[in-house]
């Protein structure tokens, strides 16, 4: 992965040339929007001379973040370049102080910063005519300071003019090189020691480097601050053999981060992942990384990095709205890395890398997406034109939610969706359980379980059509027969006929009579319920208390425990419910108790079904029971 960063930054500055590294260590002045004006100390350069020429002011440019060339030093000494932020305190004050005592430590540490000859005589003369004209920038800064408005700040900055043309400190190779060399001691310098290996090889380009450093942490999740983290001797000095970095590939991995950051970063389900991409070849990166860049540019006011979860509803299927789908479009010559992470005071903590995902695995998720959109059952009902269902990931957060800070099942979730993108075998009883736990928690409060149901069902099936559903070590064989399809609205078929059709269609899932007798009890159970639902509702006001909020509480829910339906349950209900039916005069399902009757036989003694997979497809029946029994051949007022 850091090496898949590290090319993605190599890239980056190839293409914008020496800035591309300088951006790294260029920090905004202006990040909180405060600092909106510029005042520049204005020398006038001539064949390498400089002369004073006034005072400026100017508005803050986000475009000229590179030029101003800001980097933060320490608050009590001075920043590493000479551009600062005023302070409260006069802005002569900031001049002496932060301006001409960084100048002196560059003039000072010239060597080390590797300057050459002429940049140190280019750097002496710079201070030689600041020092020559110190009273007339005082009183110029004095006058400039005026026109900033009380509660506004600015920064002061050093430009050059030659020719008619201003250039500022970032336009100038001798204060770049500063800024960059300065910045290095982050990666060797910290915790009061050094670390540098000299000659040694890096863990990164895998090159023999002059000097490879140890305290260069890119998403800081590798940290010596503790002599105890460091391996071999816990010498903090020796960090560098732990994770020996060079510069350049330091640099690299830092424009990577950033890049990834502001285009490849997404939010999942209150989690957020990096999606990065690794290539087998510099000609497929610049081929992909171009065409992504295109993308970017193309759709930049569309909010194209919104949630992974709103487009993986909708935008999935199409091409031109997804970067998914762009990416799922290219060769496997390239595959993608899904860093599931979370950052928590400075430290980066890794919750999930999904590695080695190729396009073509991302277009199989994509094409069994749109396959199982299709699934006439998950098509209705619509609301106001809008599909109630289709499949994403909310379907999978639903079975393993957060519910608070001391109940979540995050590592259950994480650990599903890692799966499923590396293709992996899921459990059908365990998914299963907890696709029923929640069910039977929503309808303890009386809260409506239908796309509950639906969206476990349409989850199953996702998984079956990837093929890595699996059921006692053995891969559930689970397809779609589109002939079958939307036989709710076919008037020709019998009552048993439409149920072998359905059968049919979901053969993956109804393998068994035990599955098809049960499904088709809570098809019945549910025309029960209808039945009392009705009969309450034509009651006097004596009910009307519950009738209102909680909804109508039919007498007969209190036999179902709660959804938890075991074999012994299952063959008593079919009695319950019929004898209740007999009793209101209502029994207009005798074909269908026949056939479950049918089925019950068929399937004898010990289901070798779980109470959870009795529960769950007695519950499916409930709210699938207009496919079997439409309306228009049923008699209860559904």
């Amino acid at each position: 992965m850091i090496n898949a960063v590290m090319k993605i930054g190599e890239w980056v500055c190839k293409r914008e040339g020496s800035l591309g590294a300088l951006k790294n260590f260029v920090k905004n002045p202006n990040s909180k929007g405060r600092y909106r004006k510029v005042i520049v100390i204005l020398l006038e350069e001539n064949r390498g001379e400089y002369q004073f020429k006034e005072v400026d002011i100017e508005e803050f440019r986000e475009d000229h973040i590179l030029k101003y060339l800001y980097g933060r030093g320490s608050p009590r000494g001075t920043d590493i370049t000479p551009t600062s932020k005023l302070s409260s305190k006069p802005i002569s004050y900031t001049f002496e102080n932060r301006i001409l005592k960084c100048l002196a430590g560059i003039k000072s540490n010239a060597a080390t910063l590797g300057l050459t000859k002429q940049e140190q005589n280019e750097l002496n003369e710079i201070i030689n005519q600041l020092d020559i004209s110190k009273k007339l920038v005082t009183e110029g800064l004095n006058e400039r300071a005026k026109e900033v408005a009380k509660g506004e700040g600015a920064i002061l900055t050093i430009c050059f003019e030659s020719d008619g043309e201003r250039k500022y400190l970032g336009d100038t190779e001798v204060f770049r090189k500063v800024l960059i060399q300065n910045s290095k001691t982050n990666y060797h310098s910290k915790y009061k020691t050094q670390s540098i290996g000299t000659d040694k090889v890096c863990s990164v380009c895998q090159k023999t480097r002059a000097e490879v450093y140890g305290f260069v942490n890119t998403y800081n999740f590798y940290t010596v601050d503790k002599p105890g983290f460091v391996t071999g001797g816990f010498r903090q000095e020796d960090a560098w053999k732990n994770f020996p970095v060079c510069f350049d590939c330091a640099a690299m991995l830092e424009e990577g981060k950033k890049y990834i950051n502001d285009n490849l970063s997404f939010k999942f389900y209150r989690f957020n992942y990096l999606l990065i991409p690794k290539f087998f070849s510099d000609t497929v990166m610049n081929d992909v990384m171009t065409i992504m860049e295109d993308y970017f540019e193309k759709e930049e006011d569309k909010a194209i990095r919104a949630s992974f979860e709103q487009k993986f509803a909708a935008r999935l299927t199409d091409a031109e709205d997804e970067i998914f789908q762009l990416l799922s479009e290219q060769e496997d010559n390239l595959n993608l890395n899904l860093m599931f992470y979370k950052e928590k005071q400075g430290a980066f903590n890794i919750l999930l890398n999904i590695e080695d995902v190729l396009p073509s695995r991302m277009k199989k998720l994509l094409d069994v997406k749109k396959e199982v959109d299709e699934i006439d059952i998950f098509q209705k009902p619509e609301k106001d034109g809008q599909r109630l269902l289709l499949f994403n990931f909310k379907l999978l957060r639903n079975v393993f939610p957060y519910v608070s800070k001391t109940l979540s099942y995050d590592k259950q979730f994480l650990e599903m969706v890692n799966k499923i993108f590396s293709l992996r075998s899921i459990d059908y009883d365990l998914l299963l359980k907890f696709i029923i736990t929640g069910i039977r928690a929503k309808y303890a409060d009386g809260k409506s379980i239908y796309l509950d149901v639906l969206g476990g069902f349409m989850l199953l099936y996702f998984i079956g059509r990837l093929g890595i559903l699996k059921k006692g070590g053995k891969s559930m064989e689970i397809e779609v027969i589109r002939e079958f399809e939307n036989i709710a609205e076919d008037d020709t078929k019998t009552l048993l006929g439409r149920a072998e059709l359905f059968f049919k269609q979901h053969e993956g899932f109804f393998d068994s009579a035990a599955k098809k007798a049960v499904f088709l009890e809570g098809v019945l159970v549910q025309k029960l319920i209808n039945i009392q639902k009705r009969r309450i509702n034509e009651k006097s006001t004596r009910v009307e208390d519950e009738l209102q909020g909680k909804g109508i509480k039919a007498p007969f829910m209190s036999k179902l425990k709660g959804l938890i339906i075991d074999e012994r349950l299952a063959k008593r209900l079919i009695a319950d419910i019929q004898n209740k039916l007999e009793e209101y005069g209502e029994n207009y399902y005798c074909p269908l108790e026949a056939i479950i009757s049918q089925y019950m036989i068929t399937a004898g003694t010990n289901w070798n079904m779980k109470n959870d997979a009795i529960s769950y497809y007695f519950v499916l029946g409930m709210n699938l029971h207009k496919i079997i029994l439409p309306k228009k051949e049923d008699k209860d007022d559904d």
